[in-house]
């Protein structure tokens, strides 16, 4: 993995309210010449507020310097 995959990585898996174990970070590239990196982010969640916690934590890292794809899905939550 690379710096920033680790450094988030190890930020979801420190926060409590996060199941870190049950996500993912892969970075890619896109746009002309793939010179436009991206983290894609994915798994599941147990509810929306896990799932927008841990995307805000990589956006933060991710800063200007990277696109961030949430693929993360919420899986214990009812729809109604």
């Amino acid at each position: 993995m690379s710096d920033i995959v680790d450094k988030i990585m190890a930020e979801l898996e420190s926060d409590p309210m996060i199941h870190a174990k049950t996500l993912n970070i892969v970075l890619g590239s896109k746009g002309f010449l793939g010179r436009r990196k991206v983290l894609n982010v994915f798994g599941t969640a147990e509810s929306a507020a896990e799932k927008d916690r841990a995307v805000k934590i990589v956006q933060r890292e991710a800063g200007d310097g990277y696109d961030v794809a949430d693929k993360i899905v919420v899986i214990g939550e009812s729809v109604r």
